[in-house]
C-alpha cells in the first residue's frame, strides 16, 4: 500500500479534499459612467469647430456662421 500511495501523490492523484475557489466577483460599476457633466463654461472653452464635432456627437448639426455664444446655447440645450 505504501508505495501505491507514493506513486497517487507523485502523479497528484491524493484522496486528500479539494478546496473550493469561490469565484471572483466583479466590483460594482460606478453611478457616474456616463462621464463628466457638460456645462455652460467647458462649452465656452472650446472653439467653433470644436462645438461643431461635440455637436455631431449629440445629433445635431451647428451653423459656424452664428456667434459662438448661440452655438453654445444651441449645444448646451441638446447635451443637458
Amino acid at each position: 500500500m505504501f508505495l501505491i500511495d507514493w506513486l497517487k501523490k507523485l502523479f497528484g492523484k491524493d484522496d486528500a479534499p479539494v478546496k473550493k475557489i469561490d469565484p471572483v466577483k466583479e466590483p460594482k460599476k460606478a453611478a457616474a459612467a456616463k462621464g463628466p457633466k457638460v456645462t455652460k463654461a467647458s462649452l465656452n472653452k472650446l472653439t467653433k469647430v470644436q462645438l461643431e464635432e461635440e455637436g455631431r456627437k449629440a445629433g445635431i448639426e451647428l451653423d459656424r456662421r452664428k456667434k459662438k455664444a448661440e452655438l453654445v446655447d444651441e449645444l448646451f440645450k441638446v447635451v443637458k
